[in-house]
């Protein structure tokens, strides 16, 4: 067992490491993306339900919303160009 565990290690290793030594290409990442940052994804679920729905559909949702943990991670509004950074980081490296 022990064999075939340092055999699957070595196998990812080995496969893993041509991939960090080759340069990441940039153009491959999005032009666009919603940047990530902490957050309460149940507080920011009953606000935007809040605003929009009234009566039974409204108590619905604030249900469904109880379900998401108190902190995470977040997406937006902030946006930023992965391309750019992607280019901007492989600038910095050489």
């Amino acid at each position: 067992m022990k064999r075939v565990v340092l055999c699957l290690l070595a196998t990812t290793a080995f496969s893993a490491a041509p991939a960090l030594a080759q340069p990441t290409d940039c153009s491959a990442l999005p032009s666009s993306a919603q940047r990530a940052r902490t957050c309460n994804p149940q507080q920011q679920c009953l606000a935007q339900v809040e605003g929009q729905l009234k009566g039974p559909a409204l108590e619905a949702a604030r249900k469904d919303c109880q379900r998401l943990p108190t902190s995470g991670t977040c997406y937006g509004p902030e946006t930023f160009n992965p391309q750019a950074e992607c280019r901007e980081q492989q600038g910095k490296k050489k």
